[in-house]
């Protein structure tokens, strides 16, 4: 090429801020040769007056450090291996306008000459504190880069020479490779689970003395395969499938169709690469739907393995961890008999801890509807002494719930354990349950958590259980209080809706009592009284959707009879809504 091309070239891709892998490499080549060209031309000689300036003139370390400029530091590949600036002595400056060649534009300052001393020389160009070689005034200060997932870094420059001499650099001489140059795509930066020891470096990839990290290089490469091929194997992403997996959703729905729809060796390879990495996948927000996957589609000697893997791990963490519970839920369903009796061994002494527990209470609900499913299916096969050992299997699940029946009603996460037991058990555990509920069912009629534990006795418990609850709602002119309370209302609700024809006969007649006819002149029609009330008029209309034709008519009556008073309230209003609605 003709003579400072190669400078040209150097200028044009700085100028372009070029700063992907393949310009770093062209840019290494360019300078290569620049140094080739400088061997055969050498008749450039920094002048006395400008080393005498250089030294002359040095720049205090503290206003360097603020002012952070990107200056030359050159590299020398002497002998002693290190220019003497890092013995403290100012940088050589780039050209001077007296030089032979002019220099290249501001943005790329000139390539320097040989050392007088005899040196090699080769500039690269970083960030550093300390000595700033002297520049043009109109020289503008390092450019901001914009990433939509960051924010603004200052722009790192590229390493254009290789280091002689040290095997280990000083840590202000190492170029860091910033994310935004590996067009890392959205969400592909979950490559890495947050639980794992690895750190952003690692992770996004590093420029460090010309060496590139090609892993996440590997892992783009496999998520656009995935994407854009459809007839992709786990064959073709081996040595990063659990990457790929906790990469993003859609990479993640991959590796479970390929769970499913792959051969045996397909499903297999999946299995080794999971127990390569079963501590980040668990735990990971995409790669647990791998282990789910393999548990819901693999062979049983599949499922053997990753069982054992598990136990390998801290299975209680796992029931409490947000994603690590999903995978316990999903062995206990996919499992045998065998398997599901032995992994809730695990459980014993530590069931309060789990049902108090977001995500371990999930895990307790899962073992009371497998366990009680199984019970059932060997008692309706003809064996009932399978049907009792399995049973027995999760006696002391059902013991802490008796033991404490009520402290779990009234909490967030213990009311659903309770209504479990009561939907799923067999009947004689269902009954210890249910006995301990009646016996403070008042309490929990009108507590926040406990009235969903009472629908569920009034859907699955006996006649006498739900003849109970009724008792309570209507004796005393409670139900008018009742109704009209925030919780205890949707219990009246729940016996209109899955009560027996007689249950809500008894709570319409309640409603319908009539008392302003009395010489004291207090009396009152409850259900006038109740479709005034914010709260209670919904069980007004929950009446009148499920109340049979005769009593619908004496509803439309007494309610038509107060017509003028009820518009005038603002919740009267939509019971004669609902009326008007239901005549026509």
């Amino acid at each position: 090429w003709p003579p400072g091309s190669g400078h040209l070239i150097i200028n044009t891709f700085w100028s372009a801020q070029c700063t992907g892998v393949a310009s770093h490499r062209l840019c290494q080549a360019v300078v290569k040769k620049i140094e080739e060209e400088e061997k055969d031309n050498n008749q450039l000689n920094m002048t006395s007056a400008v080393a005498q300036h250089a030294k002359a003139n040095p720049i205090d370390d503290t206003n360097g450090a603020a002012g952070a400029y990107h200056y030359p530091i050159t590299t020398y590949h002497g002998t002693s291996g290190l220019h003497p600036a890092v013995n403290g002595y100012p940088p050589m400056p780039p050209y001077s306008s007296a030089q032979t060649n002019p220099p290249p534009p501001p943005m790329m300052p000139s390539y320097p000459p040989p050392h007088p001393d005899g040196y090699s020389i080769t500039t690269h160009y970083m960030p550093q504190a300390g000595y700033v070689a002297p520049q043009p005034a109109s020289l503008p200060p390092p450019q901001q880069h914009y990433h939509p997932d960051y924010q603004h870094y200052s722009y790192q420059q590229m390493y254009y020479g290789s280091w002689p001499g040290a095997s280990t650099p000083p840590i202000s001489q190492q170029v860091q490779y910033q994310s935004y140059h590996t067009a890392l795509p959205h969400n592909a930066r979950r490559g890495i689970s947050s639980t794992s020891t690895k750190n952003n470096e690692e992770q996004y990839g590093s420029l460090e003395l010309n060496i590139f990290n090609v892993e996440n290089e590997n892992l783009v490469s496999a998520l656009k395969f995935v994407r854009r091929n459809p007839k992709a194997t786990l064959f073709d992403i081996d040595g990063i499938i659990p990457e790929v997996a906790m990469s993003n959703e859609g990479a993640s729905r991959f590796i479970q169709k390929r769970l499913r729809f792959g051969t045996a060796r397909e499903q297999r390879l999946g299995l080794t690469a999971a127990l390569s990495s079963i501590e980040h996948l668990w735990g990971d927000h995409y790669g647990n739907f791998m282990l789910q996957g393999l548990f819901e589609f693999g062979t049983a000697e599949v499922k053997k393995e990753l069982m054992d893997a598990i136990y390998g791990q801290d299975v209680v963490a796992l029931c409490l961890h947000t994603h690590g519970c999903r995978v316990i839920q999903k062995a206990i369903r996919c499992l045998g008999q065998e398997d599901v009796c032995k992994l809730i061994t695990q459980f014993q002494d530590k069931v309060l801890t789990f049902i108090h527990d977001p995500n371990g209470n999930h895990v307790i609900q899962r073992c009371i509807q497998v366990m009680s499913s199984f019970s059932k299916c060997a008692s309706n096969n003809g064996d009932p002494d399978l049907a009792s050992s399995l049973s027995d299997q999760m006696q002391f699940i059902i013991d802490d719930i008796v033991a404490n029946v009520e402290t779990l009603s009234t909490h967030r996460y213990g009311c659903r354990v309770v209504q479990r037991a009561i939907e799923h058990c067999e009947e004689q555990k269902k009954d210890d349950v249910l006995d301990e509920i009646m016996s403070c069912h008042e309490k929990l009629v009108v507590d926040q958590y406990g009235n969903y534990v009472i629908q569920q006795v009034l859907v699955c418990g006996s006649e006498d259980h739900q003849a109970t609850i009724l008792k309570t709602l209507t004796e005393d002119d409670s139900l008018l209080t009742l109704s009209k309370h925030k919780y205890a209302s949707n219990v009246v609700e729940a016996v209109l809706v899955h009560g027996k024809s007689h249950h809500k006969k008894k709570i319409l007649e309640a409603m319908l009592k009539d008392t302003r006819d009395d010489e004291a002149g207090e009396g009152y029609c409850c259900v006038i009284e109740l479709s005034k009330d914010p709260i209670a008029n919904y069980v007004v209309k929950k009446a009148i959707d499920v109340s049979e034709r005769d009593q619908q008519e004496i509803f439309f009556g007494v309610i038509s009879s107060s017509r003028q008073e009820l518009s005038k309230s603002p919740y009267g209003k939509y019971v004669l809504q609902r009326i008007d609605k239901r005549e026509k």
